[in-house]
């Protein structure tokens, strides 16, 4: 037993204020150690002794990190890092009860024995070590500590009914991933706490959930070692773990430790399970509410004095047992297998003939396998630093250098980033090593710049994994204890409590964040519901809306006040087309065929106004009126009256004045409806045309008096708009009457084209000649156009006929 009359021992569960004292004990000593379990508590303090004593006197030592400045006072580190050639006032070694831990154990048995301050030692723990330690050290002073908060078990839960600023537990890094995933559909995201990642990404990941960015952590077991969060409720998604060796169940005092993370100082705090984790026994929920736990009974230990001068030598210096009997011979020999692999290499065996090789074998033994659970052959990187070491006496930097720029590379998965950040990790770690290296600076840079990079890289990933901060919002926005309020805006806003979150399309519902608003069913379904609602009020309003104007654009849909409600379809009448009302089933089915009947309705009135009314041109009228008239409705408005001149020779004066009473004029030459050539109703008209023809719809509208069909517009169509067409030109229908009516009546005398200034027409003889051919004009004399082309040019016309396509000799010689 140890006779130790300098130590004391802080004992008590979680949120006792344990690391808070041991720190103001450290500070107020000239100089101090404290030992944490984690590399992440680690700098978490090392961030706290700064703040109060100033970086120039705080060095922090972990395996991969290390800051130590030259005139260090204060040392945080690692409990596998602990400086053991320092002589410092106090030292303070915390989670001692972690001397029973099968695989990290006999490290903290080690502090436990031999670590002093020269003034203070203090051991922070459970109440589970109170007896051991009083063997151990009978002269030892023990200090109990209170929970400052209560403590209490709510019950199973499902991950919909967690409470806000809950963190769920996970034993496995898949488990967590699944769970955030999870999370992040039904209540918006989930920062992820893993063993595995670097202070940067963690603190980063916490920031997030201390912050209210999201209102929930998962996170693996590793939480229960000091991480000081503002967490409300810790859930257990499961109550077994694999060990290294094999999948047991927890002990009690290791699900007090995790579940005690929750509160904080005086804030009560909450445990639950969920998932796959059955309800909490009675006995079990006691224990943890009221810190009841049974003794540890032995500590895990192992040989500190090791011998070197063989490899026998070592192995029985390794396998040797402690002489007291609460003292039980570590069971986890991983860098004793790691070391035992090695040695048995043949590349390796040759040099282990010296006690330097042998030691310096058992150190890169002893080297944290950071990627144990990915795919990744650490021993190869081990077998080359050695061969590194003993052939050269240093490590090869190129080689070095090269691995960890490597590193640097930002692309691919959460799973190949967090392979990359282990990676840095060893380099971080080998780094640090400053006997293997002639100049470590460079290395150390870059292992700390690659741990920089992946690690802002990583955050990046698992936050836009496993962070929906849109959806986050709207839960934020929406109590589902209160009556949500969804309203319309003027602007055909969805708003939600004062918040947009979509729009109405046509009678469509649009959600700006639909796949983040679907994730949450229970979410969704009410802003669902309320939405319908309010639509089918504003349908309603629409129906009866005695001002109900439509507005039909060039691609067939309608418009009601600037917004689409409905789409114009083919039929085999141009009167009665089909219309469809677009909508996402959020309309009631009533609703929607009284909508549909209104839309129909007005429609047809429109069509009537721009086309023709079917009924008024129904009345009882002879045969040869109703061939005109069906004539007159086939080619869309405009028929030349040699078309339809047997029928035209047989009307009646009654006849007559029944097409001029509905207004279908009548012209030397043709017959069309009187609208169809004012600007009125064209685009309509164009538009439902070249739809019931199955040509494009938003065909470029004509505007001008002539043009050339380089768009191959159908005739019919431009009839509907008042335009004939003749051969490679189009002409207005009233354009074309006016020419025929000044120039091409038989009673001119043979100077008929002498007077025919073509240039205010704008007609080229190309032009003039189908017109002549529309009006079937191909027997005017010779001596006419010859007559009209010596007068228009003046000179050798002979000459001319050569090379001018567009003379009236050619133009001639085409018509005979």
């Amino acid at each position: 037993m140890r006779q130790d009359y300098n130590i004391s021992f802080v004992l008590g569960p979680t949120n006792t204020g344990k690391t808070y004292y041991a720190i103001e004990r450290m500070l107020s000593y000239p100089s101090g150690i404290i030992g944490l379990p984690l590399r992440l508590l680690a700098r978490e303090v090392y961030e706290k002794i700064i703040f109060k004593r100033g970086k120039l006197s705080t060095a922090l030592i972990t395996g991969e990190e290390q800051i130590i400045p030259p005139r260090a006072k204060y040392f945080v580190s690692t409990v596998e890092a602990m400086p053991t050639d320092k002589i410092v006032d106090f030292v303070a070694v915390d989670e001692i009860q972690l001397c029973s831990d099968y695989e990290r154990g006999h490290v903290f048995t080690e502090r436990l024995l031999y670590s002093r301050g020269t003034l203070e030692t203090l051991f922070l723990g459970s109440t589970t070590v109170e007896k051991i330690v009083k063997k151990l050290f009978p002269k030892s002073h023990i200090v109990k500590k209170s929970r400052r908060s209560n403590l209490t078990y709510i019950g199973r839960k499902s991950l919909l009914s967690l409470p806000k600023r809950s963190a769920i537990i996970a034993f496995k890094t898949s488990d967590v991933y699944n769970i955030a995933s999870k999370i992040k559909a039904t209540k918006g995201g989930a920062a992820v706490v893993l063993g595995a990642l670097s202070p940067q990404t963690r603190n980063s990941q916490v920031l997030m959930f201390e912050e209210g960015t999201v209102d929930y952590l998962v996170a693996t077991d590793a939480i229960g070692m000091g991480l000081n969060l503002n967490i409300k409720n810790i859930s257990l998604s499961a109550l077994n773990k694999f060990d290294g060796k094999k999948n047991r169940l927890l002990q009690n005092t290791e699900l007090a430790q995790i579940a005690g993370r929750a509160g904080r100082n005086n804030i009560d705090g909450f445990f639950s399970s969920t998932l796959n984790a059955p309800n909490l026994t009675k006995e079990l929920i006691d224990s943890i509410e009221n810190n009841i736990f049974g003794s540890i009974n032995f500590l895990y230990w192992r040989n500190r004095n090791l011998d070197f001068s063989s490899i026998n030598a070592l192995t029985q210096s390794l396998d040797k047992k402690s002489e007291n009997i609460l003292l039980i011979k570590t069971l986890n020999i991983r860098d004793e297998n790691i070391f035992k692999y090695l040695a048995s290499l043949n590349k390796v065996q040759k040099y282990l003939n010296k006690y330097d090789n042998i030691k310096l074998l058992w150190e890169i033994s002893t080297i944290p396998d950071y990627m144990k659970t990915l795919d990744y052959n650490h021993t190869d990187l081990l077998v080359r630093l050695f061969l590194n070491l003993v052939n050269n006496g240093i490590v090869d930097s190129e080689w070095a250098t090269s691995e960890t720029k490597k590193l640097q590379d930002v692309e691919g998965s959460i799973d190949m980033l967090t392979y990359r950040l282990a990676k840095t990790r060893f380099w971080n770690y080998v780094s640090n090593r400053n006997h293997w290296f002639s100049d470590n600076t460079n290395l150390k840079y870059l292992a700390q710049k690659a741990e920089a990079i992946i690690s802002k890289a990583l955050h990046e990933k698992l936050t836009d994994e496993f962070v929906d901060k849109k959806l986050k919002v709207l839960i934020q926005e929406v109590n589902l204890e209160k009556k949500l309020s969804i309203y319309i805006s003027n602007k055909k806003e969805i708003i939600l409590n004062e918040k947009i979150i979509g729009y109405i399309n046509g009678l469509e519902v649009k959600y700006y964040d639909k796949s983040s608003i679907e994730k949450n069913k229970i979410l969704y379904k009410k802003i669902l519901s309320e939405t319908i609602k309010v639509i089918n009020i504003y349908i309603s309003n629409i129906i009866r809306d005695k001002d109900f104007n439509l507005i039909i654009n060039k691609y067939l849909e309608v418009f009601y006040k600037d917004n689409k409600i409905a789409s114009i379809y083919r039929t085999n009448n141009i009167l009665y087309p089909n219309i469809i009302i677009s909508n996402n089933q959020s309309l009631d089915p009533q609703l929607y065929k009284a909508l549909e009947k209104k839309i129909y309705s007005k429609l047809q009135n429109l069509l009537k106004i721009a086309f023709w009314d079917e009924n008024q041109l129904s009345d009882d009228i002879g045969g040869n009126l109703k061939a005109i008239l069906f004539s007159l409705k086939e080619k869309l408005g405009i028929i030349k009256i040699i078309d339809v001149s047997y029928f035209y020779s047989q009307l009646t004066k009654k006849n007559l004045i029944f097409l001029k009473n509905k207004k279908i004029n009548i012209t030397k030459n043709h017959i069309y409806f009187e609208n169809f050539l004012l600007e009125n109703n064209k685009n309509l008209r164009w538009y439902i045309s070249n739809l019931f023809l199955n040509k494009n719809s938003d065909l470029r509208l004509p505007n001008k008096n002539i043009f050339k069909n380089i768009f191959n517009y159908n005739s019919f169509a431009l009839n509907s708009i008042g335009y004939v067409t003749l051969k490679k030109y189009v002409i207005k229908l009233y354009f074309l009457e006016k020419f025929y009516s000044d120039y091409l009546k038989e009673s001119k005398s043979v100077y008929l084209f002498n007077y025919l200034h073509l240039s205010e027409y704008q007609l080229s003889y190309e032009i003039l000649y189908e017109i002549l051919n529309y009006f079937g004009l191909k027997k005017i004399a010779g001596t006419q156009l010859v007559s009209f082309w010596i007068y228009s040019n003046n000179h050798n016309f002979i000459q001319q006929v050569t090379y001018d396509r567009n003379s009236p000799f050619y133009i001639l010689k085409k018509l005979q």
